[in-house]
């Protein structure tokens, strides 16, 4: 075997796992199971709140939604005419809450 083909001895190397997506339509079901409500009832709501929360973000505000945790900007590009923002969230361990 060659030199270039042998394994780390002692150590897998993981394979990233495929990022989990939710849609927004996932969160209005889910959101309508957990109240009880129809998927219309809770739309608007969620919209709303969807809306506020982009309008706090490109304010720079930072964000304090327990149980989410808080978010903040810590770095923002505008990059091919797009802006990106990254936001640092800290969350409360397991065993705190």
């Amino acid at each position: 075997m060659a030199r270039s083909e042998r394994k780390p001895e002692g150590k897998s190397i993981a394979e990233p796992e495929p990022a989990k997506v939710l849609q927004k339509r996932q969160l209005l079901a889910q959101v309508a199971r957990r109240t009880g409500l129809r998927n219309s009832e809770v739309k608007a709501v969620v919209e709303a709140t969807l809306a506020e929360l982009d309008e706090a973000i490109a304010a720079g505000m930072t964000l304090a939604l327990p149980p989410l945790g808080r978010a903040r900007i810590s770095r923002r590009n505008d990059s091919s005419g797009g802006e990106v923002i990254t936001l640092r969230l800290r969350r409360r361990a397991a065993d705190e809450a």
